[in-house]
């Protein structure tokens, strides 16, 4: 469905990771530009990418082919220049060009609802995926409750940015808010229905069980509501119940992972367990805040650099190892340069985590925090150039589109190793 589309959306993504990454380096000069960077990051880097994945992977599933391009390029266009019109008018300091950029986020939005209704009222026209395991039929179940879930708070949350941009209520933390509902709504809820379905399949490795499948829906279903109150209300008591279950929700997602994730293919397992790990740190973190809200105040730029940069930007670059060539159907381009650009992003966050402390604490140099993030920025550059050069460099192909979808590796011709 449009060769350009897929990969362009990828390298854009990556590009607006890169410069959300430098914005919160500058926000020791800039605080201001810590909001832009923010809804950069998260519109203009995960809401894309995870758009991008879904063109290619959601039809496999669906056995339905998208009814029309035209509609899937207006979402991307709109989900991309909305998370740019509102870095922009946050830095020019104009709210009637954030309040376009919220709007134009919102319609990228709807138009991803609206794509799926429209894919889902096609007949039915490609063989069903192959199941590796009976019980994968359960897990299927599981995860297209958690993507529709995710469908869910992503309008919810586009919808808040929408409201914030006109009007501020006076109580709660409605920055917050809207950061959860899109991070833990949307794209954690997203990334739970699609390890859900595609863990298995990658690795051929079976679950040890369905029903912390289902447990973990309903904490997420019972517990995410219950923040999303407790922030808008700041209520205390809402956060001693909420705070909990999305611990547990957290912590057992990736107990329901951990023994698959090993068996990945090459780079996706460290990334993946690197951001793992970043996850649990933040969610420990997020727990702290909750028993001490002084300490999420001096935390939180860094609470938000293990989230936004660790988690969320080492699974990008996990997942994007594993599709990109089988998206493009040959090897990855310049492969050796791969660990260096892991390297390249767990080095930046790190050391983005202790001049972040450093300064809170201590008064840190500013130009650490500034060198950390540039550190991060040019490694999301580096992911980018990887990719784009894997879908567009001329070099045999390894394998059909059709069959990579699937999660099977790329088949190596005689002559070709």
């Amino acid at each position: 469905m449009g060769r350009y589309l897929v990969p362009a959306t990828m390298a854009l993504s990556m590009l607006a990771f890169a410069v959300a990454a430098l914005a919160t380096g500058m926000t020791p000069y800039q605080p201001g530009w810590w909001r832009g960077a923010v809804a950069l990051a998260i519109l203009g880097g995960i809401t894309p990418m995870i758009y991008a994945v879904n063109i290619r992977i959601l039809p496999v599933f669906a056995r339905r082919n998208w009814p029309s391009l035209p509609w899937l390029r207006a979402q991307m266009g709109a989900a991309i220049a909305g998370a740019w019109l509102i870095l922009a008018g946050v830095v020019a300091r104009q709210d009637a060009i954030v309040s376009a950029g919220n709007a134009l986020s919102l319609a990228g939005g709807l138009l991803f609802i609206a794509n799926l209704w429209r894919l889902f009222r096609q007949p039915v026209k490609l063989p069903a995926p192959p199941l590796p395991y009976p019980e994968q039929a359960e897990a299927d179940r599981v995860g297209v409750r958690f993507m529709r879930l995710s469908a869910l708070y992503l309008v919810l949350g586009l919808g808040i940015g929408v409201a914030l941009a006109l009007w501020r209520p006076a109580m709660g933390r409605w920055d917050l808010v809207w950061a959860h509902t899109l991070l833990v709504g949307f794209f954690l809820s997203m990334v739970s229905g699609v390890c859900y379905h595609v863990l298995t399949r990658w690795t051929t490795a079976r679950w040890k069980a369905i029903w912390p499948l289902r447990l973990h829906f309903w904490l997420v279903a019972l517990g995410l509501p219950l923040m999303l109150l407790a922030l808008a209300t700041g209520e205390s008591l809402l956060f001693a119940i909420a705070g909990p279950l999305q611990a547990a929700a957290v912590g057992l997602f990736l107990l329901n992972i951990a023994p698959l994730v090993p068996a990945l293919p090459g780079l996706t397992r460290p990334a993946l367990i690197g951001a793992m790990l970043m996850l649990l740190t933040g969610i420990t973190l997020g727990a702290l805040f909750a028993i001490d809200p002084a300490l999420g105040a001096r935390l939180r730029l860094t609470h938000a650099e293990i989230n936004l940069f660790g988690w969320t930007g080492l699974l990008v670059c996990g997942v994007g190892y594993y599709l990109a060539p089988r998206f493009a159907g040959r090897p990855l381009r310049w492969p050796r340069l791969a660990p260096l650009q892991l390297w390249m992003l767990a080095a930046g966050i790190m050391l983005g985590v202790v001049a972040l402390v450093w300064r809170v604490y201590a008064g840190g140099p500013a130009a650490l925090v500034l060198a950390a993030q540039i550190l991060v920025a040019a490694s999301y550059l580096l992911f980018g150039i990887l990719v784009a050069l894997t879908f567009f460099a001329r070099r045999k192909q390894v394998g059909t589109v059709a069959s990579l979808q699937l999660g099977t590796r790329p088949t190596v011709r005689a002559g070709q190793r």
